[in-house]
């Protein structure tokens, strides 16, 4: 038989082809996804943008404080699937309607909570010490999009069940009509019109709510509307009874996978306060270089997501030769995309920066923050694909650990002391924390398919002794 092999391992060709389907259809409709969730917020900034410096001001800033607190309530909810596909794996379709059901009545405290949260932002922002105008519009826009909230949640939660079923289309479709709907949205209540009157960075905010609860619209209608979703609804599972069994898995998987997202984010946050003191040339070029990776990142993301999907399925079905086929084939994909990121970051990054500036003082630092970009694109492939996998065996806890230790003390605290100290070298400013980064990526790379490895003979005997019992 014809086999595909590389260094890291062989597969029979039908059965790459097999799984490379498999797998590029979940990966594909997830990953347009995602770029428009993205280009929300480039059509938030640039519309804003246009009302005003100090809008503009208000949206960056309201943005940066609302990711966090999104990407928490996400990555607790971003446990659903992966229970999800183990249970629809070994034809547990009661349990699967006890993850839906339980899944949303815990996006709705999740959802409260970060409401709650984003409408009482006003001792952050006093510390900011801002202009009274970026104050006020910041406040208004954080209360507006705090409206949203719930909504956005309990559509996460809607959106990982049926993600966990392996049904990744209409996650695509969703964000594309979110995206066209944000649009005309912003320019009424940003620009006014119809009677009403002009409300710069704050109408972003009331545009962004109404589009979150239209999202959550549509994912009732889908659900109620798709027999194959529908199938497995249980809403009476909503009762007491049901909390431990539904919210203790979630909570489980969800709160140190939160955990981890948000170290993630936060490298990049804190290393943007450190570098502000370096001059407004090296804040811009850090800008350019966050903002060109954060896009490339969707590629390698959405191939994780995918991955856990597809693990937690032959995961529940119990078949350790298939099992085998999604691994090496996950692999070979997230290797080849770092790969492929790496050259392209390489190749194009002078027409990349071209787009931000054409300052010399700052084109030059972000194109050398690129070449370091480049270095890591594949590191950071396989830690996110190996995470992703690591998510399917239900096994997020000590991805937290790695990502802690990776990010936080080697990207952030070596980098910190690359760029301001002469303790390793001389103090190598803002390329220093770059170059913590590259070396955090390839730690956090490295621990991971280490904790891949260590676990797989555990639950390949989990997997045999499901086999055996349903034999």
């Amino acid at each position: 038989m014809a086999v595909f092999t590389t260094n890291l391992f062989s597969i029979s060709a039908q059965s790459f082809r097999r799984e490379s389907r498999q797998l590029l259809r979940l990966t594909l409709p997830i990953f347009l996804a995602q770029l428009a969730l993205t280009a929300l917020g480039v059509v938030d900034t640039l519309m804003s943008a246009w009302s005003g410096t100090e809008d503009l001001a208000a949206i960056g800033l309201g943005s940066s404080i609302m990711l966090p607190v999104f990407i928490f309530a996400t990555g607790i909810l971003l446990a659903i699937p992966p229970l999800v596909a183990k249970a629809h794996g070994r034809g547990q379709g009661a349990l699967v309607g006890l993850y839906l059901s339980q899944g949303a009545l815990l996006a709705v405290p999740i959802g409260l909570v970060c409401a709650l949260f984003l409408a009482n932002m006003q001792p952050v922002l006093d510390l900011l010490k801002l202009e009274p105008l970026v104050y006020q519009l910041s406040e208004d826009y954080l209360w507006y999009v705090a409206f949203g909230m719930p909504a956005i949640a309990l559509y996460q939660a809607l959106r990982f069940y049926w993600e966990g079923l392996g049904q990744t289309l209409p996650t695509m479709w969703i964000s594309f009509a979110a995206l066209l709907l944000n649009i005309p949205l912003n320019a009424l209540f940003i620009y006014g019109g119809f009677g009403l009157e002009p409300m710069g960075a704050a109408g972003c905010g009331v545009a962004t709510a109404i589009v979150m609860w239209l999202m959550l619209v549509f994912a009732l209608l889908y659900i109620h509307l798709n027999p194959f979703c529908k199938q497995f609804v249980a809403w009476h599972k909503l009762a007491p009874r049901y909390l431990k069994a539904g919210w203790q898995p979630i909570l489980a998987i969800g709160l140190p996978n939160a955990l981890a997202l948000l170290f993630e984010v936060s490298l990049f946050t804190l290393i943007a306060l450190f570098v502000a003191p370096l001059g407004a040339n090296i804040i811009a070029a850090q800008q350019i270089a966050i903002s060109v990776t954060s896009v490339a990142f969707m590629l390698p993301l959405s191939l994780g997501m995918a991955l856990t999907v597809r693990i937690g399925q032959v995961y529940g079905q119990g078949d350790q030769q298939r099992l085998r086929e999604v691994l090496q084939t996950g692999f070979f994909y997230a290797v080849l995309i770092g790969i492929f990121l790496s050259v392209l970051t390489l190749m194009l990054r002078a027409e990349l920066v071209g787009l931000y500036s054409d300052a010399p003082e700052v084109v030059t630092v972000a194109l050398g923050l690129l070449i370091l970009a480049a270095l890591y694109q594949i590191s950071d492939a396989l830690q996110v694909a190996t995470a992703g996998i690591l998510r399917g065996f239900h096994d997020t806890r000590i991805t937290m650990w790695v990502t802690f230790l990776s990010y936080w003390l080697i990207g952030l605290g070596g980098g910190y002391l690359l760029s301001f100290t002469d303790w390793l070298v001389e103090p190598l400013g803002v390329y220093g924390f770059w170059i913590g980064i590259c070396v955090g990526l390839a730690m956090a790379a490295l621990l991971l398919v280490w904790r891949l490895r260590v676990r797989l003979p555990s639950i390949q005997a989990e997997m045999q002794q499901c086999h055996s019992a349903n034999v």
